[in-house]
């Protein structure tokens, strides 16, 4: 417990701102309520028709478990809690006592309610008028937390204070039992109660019961972790941003249901849910509204307790939490925080996984960034040293970039990912981070490292759709969707140590989608770098500056298997010196965005370079990274030099002069600040057209800049050796209206001689555009002709920014 109720006031205020046991062979279905209590310890054969051979776990040559867990349908609900330990006059007396232990268990697993002080628990009765009522109602159903191979602890609530602990077991006999720890969160009006279950086998099924007074839970089971010398798989799921949906308010336990525990048994149709699955991780907004002790019950634990009740989980603290002292009476985290910091940060190791939860909340609450930095630091340096760690994991709420909510970024959060960024390079482990925050899914990566960047949201939040917000498409992602689902990642330890990540989706409120794989991406820790790539053109003198284009060879890598995943272009004007290059772009494979593929037909061998200096001296190279995140060595640098052209011949290329030096020639034409009249934010600078305009709109616009052929290329121009380049940046608002530029040459007496293509553009993101054509014998104008059509909407959404025309006599 880290807090006092005034924390809830103030967190308000902030907020407001901005019976008996069954018979041993029965297994009745929980109830779902809320407590908290101390520790005991039970074993337990197997279920009718439900045979236990062995633990089980991910060994192929493992003995299976057979409970039947998949077809019984028996997933039951579960919630917990953590906190201060049960005051001597807190309720009834502890039902675990050395001396009456036999006669207790004999009691519970007895066909009749008896009524003995030394037997079950006072107030049950079986007689004509009373037949084992008055019982205390379990309102969250029992679940798991913080394991460890040797340990476990179990959390349940219930409506009434009463004496509580647990039996537990290797068999269903339930021969051990441990009291357990109970109290009051405040103004709640329930009972938490939580057990610490220690001195237990690595890599052991344990069944376990939860009995507070005179109610007793469903039979439950767990496996425990193995060793970290074991170098035993693990496998997780991470979903988070389950906040109840008003419109969806069922999703979260669909979610669980019908996506997280129907495709593990579809999968894995003849293991147990605990041999499959290892944890989960919620990287925060559990619930709607932190402040408010019963969503937490109705939101997040009732909804899992199929899952939770089996599997631990471990959460951070979303925003919607509130910083609520409710989260930290549910939840039992490790606690290697010091003072007031405890489980707002936290490590937990799973064989050859460092899973570390961080709070991204800091502001406004009381606790300091640096120190958790700190602590950071030191955690990931224990990683690094820890031989027998492979990989880290670390889960915090908000997003350091984001494409589908660009407005939920955190600046702390950059500051994570650089450290998670700086242990990979230096300790040769590759890392991710999870996060939520923005309601959509997104899978990314560092470009200079080997960590990934996951969004696992939404498991029931509003998505936050397409079109919804600014977005951005940022260069780090590969994939971003609007839809539910959740993350599984396998970890394999080993001599080869791996992880596979997939996406599960379950679709949008429009579209379901039934547990569909839609992205996944495999990681080896000792992963064969591709073979460096050899540079082809350009090379040589007098080119072009516009519309250059890199080209290198074939990607190779001596893992057959791996596929070429992105290109590193870079152009410098010193061959020895690349540390601050003129230019350079990172393309992936995919880029999916706004439900399409930008990257579709890119084969990431050649790149075109926007534009350069006339009468430059360059040197340009490429690294190839394969989809395990390893870059090759890059090539070697190869030399050019570009002719001295005319330079760009446009006046006001990028509207920072309002229309000054252009003609609108047919509807309206505007120069617009960022989100003026609705608009967007320019490409650059603070201003960019709208041909078409916004603030007086026309359904079809043009404007148009004509320039003058200098004097000294007459002689290149007459004899058929001048170019023209052009180009810009075009966007619309949507992805419907349709900016469009072309060039238009005369002659002197202003006839037309000829015109280039038309370049355009249906994409609502700044899209980079040029083209080279050459210039008809006998031209002395070129017109930059710029047209706007509106094909939605009332507004004409034709944007133009940073132009250019350039003329010269080149290769």
């Amino acid at each position: 417990m880290n807090q006092t109720p005034f924390h809830l006031l103030f967190a308000a205020g902030l907020l407001l701102l901005g019976g008996c046991p069954p018979e041993a062979a029965q297994f009745e279905e929980p109830n779902p309520s809320a407590g908290k209590q101390n520790d005991a310890g039970v074993s337990l054969e197997s279920e009718p028709d439900s045979p236990v051979t062995d633990s089980g776990g991910f060994d192929a040559g493992a003995p299976e478990i057979q409970l039947g867990i998949w077809d019984s349908g028996e997933f039951h609900e579960g919630d917990g809690g953590h906190g201060e330990t049960l005051p001597e006059d807190a309720g009834e007396p502890s039902l675990w006592d050395a001396g009456t232990q036999l006669d207790f268990v004999s009691c519970l697993q007895s066909t009749e309610c008896v009524d003995n002080d030394d037997c079950c628990t006072p107030g049950c009765t079986n007689d004509e008028d009373n037949d084992c009522d008055n019982q205390t109602v379990i309102s969250i159903q029992p679940y798991l937390q913080f394991p460890t191979p040797t340990s476990m602890w179990i959390m349940w609530e219930t409506e009434d204070a009463a004496s509580s602990m647990v039996l537990w077991g290797t068999t269903v006999d339930l021969v051990n039992g441990t009291d357990s720890t109970s109290f009051t969160p405040w103004l709640s009006g329930r009972r938490v109660h939580e057990t610490h279950l220690e001195n237990l086998e690595p890599d052991t099924l344990y069944f376990y019961q939860v009995h507070t007074g005179n109610t007793t839970s469903a039979i439950y089971h767990f496996i425990t972790p193995d060793t970290a010398d074991s170098e035993a798989p693990t496998q997780l799921v991470a979903m988070s941003d389950m906040q109840k949906d008003n419109s969806n308010p069922d999703k979260f336990r669909e979610i669980v249901e019908e996506g997280v525990l129907d495709y593990l048994a579809a999968e894995w149709p003849d293991y147990d849910l605990t041999e499959i699955l290892d944890l989960v991780l919620i990287p925060g907004d559990l619930v709607d509204s932190g402040l408010f002790y019963s969503q937490f019950r109705t939101q997040f634990f009732n909804p899992a307790e199929g899952l939770l009740s089996y599997v631990p989980v471990l959460p951070v603290l979303g925003n919607h939490e509130a910083n609520s002292q409710y989260y930290f009476d549910l939840f039992h985290l490790p606690e290697q925080a010091s003072g007031n910091n405890k489980e707002h940060w936290w490590y937990s190791d799973h064989s050859n996984l460092r899973v570390i939860g961080l709070d991204s909340n800091w502001r406004p609450w009381p606790y300091d960034a640096d120190d958790q930095l700190a602590w950071l630091e030191e955690t990931l340096n224990e990683a690094c040293d820890a031989d027998n760690i492979d990989f880290v994991f670390t889960e915090l709420h908000h997003p350091a970039k984001s494409e589908a909510w660009p407005v939920g970024e955190s600046d702390f959060t950059m500051d994570v990912v650089e450290r998670m960024e700086n242990f990979t390079a230096t300790c040769d482990k590759p890392s991710i981070h999870f996060f939520g925050h923005t309601h959509a899914y997104s899978r990314g990566q560092s470009r200079d490292h080997r960590h990934l960047w996951v969004n696992v949201a939404s498991a029931g939040g509003n998505l936050d759709y397409w079109g919804e917000y600014n977005q951005t498409d940022y260069d780090e992602f590969n994939v971003t969707l609007d839809e539910y689902g959740f993350v599984l990642v396998d970890v394999q330890a080993g001599t080869d140590p791996s992880f596979l990540l997939q996406r599960i989706s379950r679709g949008d409120e429009n579209n379901s989608i039934n547990n569909a794989i839609k992205d996944e991406v495999f990681i080896r820790r000792y992963n064969q770098s591709p073979v460096s790539p050899t540079g082809l053109s350009p090379s040589g003198n007098d080119l072009c500056p516009w519309d250059l284009i890199l080209a290198a060879s074939e990607f190779s890598d001596p893992d057959t298997e791996d596929e070429h995943g992105a290109s590193h272009w870079q152009i410098s004007d010193d061959c020895d010196d690349f540390a601050s290059p003129l230019w350079e772009s990172w393309k992936q494979h995919e880029n999916w965005y706004r439900d399409e593929d930008l990257q579709a037909e890119d084969d990431l061998t050649d790149e075109a370079v926007a534009s350069l200096d006339s009468g430059g001296s360059y040197c340009w190279r490429v690294r190839y990274r394969d989809r395990g995140l390893t870059w090759s060595p890059w090539s070697t640098p190869m030399a050019f030099s570009t002719v001295n052209g005319t330079g760009n011949l446009l006046d006001n290329p990028g509207a920072e002069a309002g229309m000054a030096g252009w003609t609108t020639t047919a509807g309206h034409a505007e120069s617009l600040l960022n989100a003026q009249c609705n608009g967007i934010a320019p490409h650059s600078g603070f201003r960019y057209f709208a041909i078409g305009a916004l603030c007086d709109s026309a359904s079809y616009s043009e404007a148009m800049q004509e320039v003058h052929v200098p004097g000294d290329l007459y002689s290149a121009v007459d004899n058929g050796s001048a170019t023209a380049s052009f180009g810009g940046y075009l966007a619309n608002y949507s992805g419907d209206d349709q900016p469009e530029m072309k060039l238009v040459f005369t002659n002197g007496n202003n006839a037309v001689l000829g015109q280039s293509e038309v370049l355009g553009t249906l994409a609502d993101e700044w899209t980079w555009l040029t083209a080279t054509v050459a210039v008809p014998t006998g031209t002395r104008h070129v017109e930059m002709v710029l047209m706007g059509t509106r094909n939605a909407g009332s507004d004409n959404d034709s944007y133009f920014d940073d132009l250019f025309l350039e003329l010269g006599a080149c290769q």
